[in-house]
């Protein structure tokens, strides 16, 4: 006759410790992904953002014949005396580090060459990352923030005989755990590209099937 085996199990305590332990380790995980993703998503939501408002205010300026500009700055100042026309009084312009981006859009009182500017709209979003923007050399007039313009012909020029397209790179920061990136060129004619892709160091090269 055989002898009957021992054949004790788990106790009910320690199947509760190890589904415990696999339910933290899922969380975890979970949220790295998720912050992750998140940072991802931070890099492509800036740069749609930033071309969505520039393809309106290229949009709005052919329709009203008249100057919009799309400024990367928060206004201080807000000089709402005219309601049909507030202004900003005092501009906080972005600068490399800042953790969120503030857009406002300005209608001109001309289809070029305007000398008095009435906000439409500001917008602002805070980064989910570490990002940076980077304008081309060119962009925006002297002494004013750095801004996008458009005149119902396109872009407008305030450089002379410069002919090229004004860009902005959205990169991610030295201290960024991303490579997420995009790039935004407006050609004189008001032609808006956008690209999104990855960092490599100095350039943000397209993500290819």
């Amino acid at each position: 006759m055989m002898s009957a085996r021992d054949t004790k199990g788990f106790s009910l305590v320690e199947i509760l410790v190890v589904v415990t332990i696999m339910v933290m380790l899922l969380a975890i995980g979970t949220t790295f992904i998720s912050g992750k993703a998140a940072q991802r998503r931070s890099a492509e939501e800036v740069t749609n953002n930033i071309s969505s408002m520039l393809q309106t205010g290229k949009l709005m300026s052919l329709r009203d014949g008249v100057e919009y500009r799309v400024i990367f700055a928060k206004c201080d100042n807000i000089d709402d005396t005219d309601p049909d026309c507030p202004t900003c009084g005092k501009y906080t312009d972005y600068k490399a580090g800042d953790k969120e981006i503030s857009l406002i859009m300005e209608r001109g009182d001309s289809n070029t060459g305007s000398t008095k500017w009435c906000m439409q709209s500001e917008h602002s979003r805070r980064f989910q990352s570490d990002l940076d923007l980077t304008a081309s050399d060119n962009l925006g007039e002297e002494g004013q923030p750095l801004d996008f313009a458009f005149v119902p012909t396109g872009m407008r020029r305030d450089f002379g005989t410069d002919v090229n397209n004004e860009t902005l790179t959205i990169s991610p920061g030295s201290d960024a755990k991303i490579k997420n990136c995009g790039f935004i060129s407006v050609s004189p004619a008001g032609g808006i590209s956008v690209t999104e892709g990855n960092w490599n160091g100095s350039q943000c090269n397209p993500i290819r099937d």
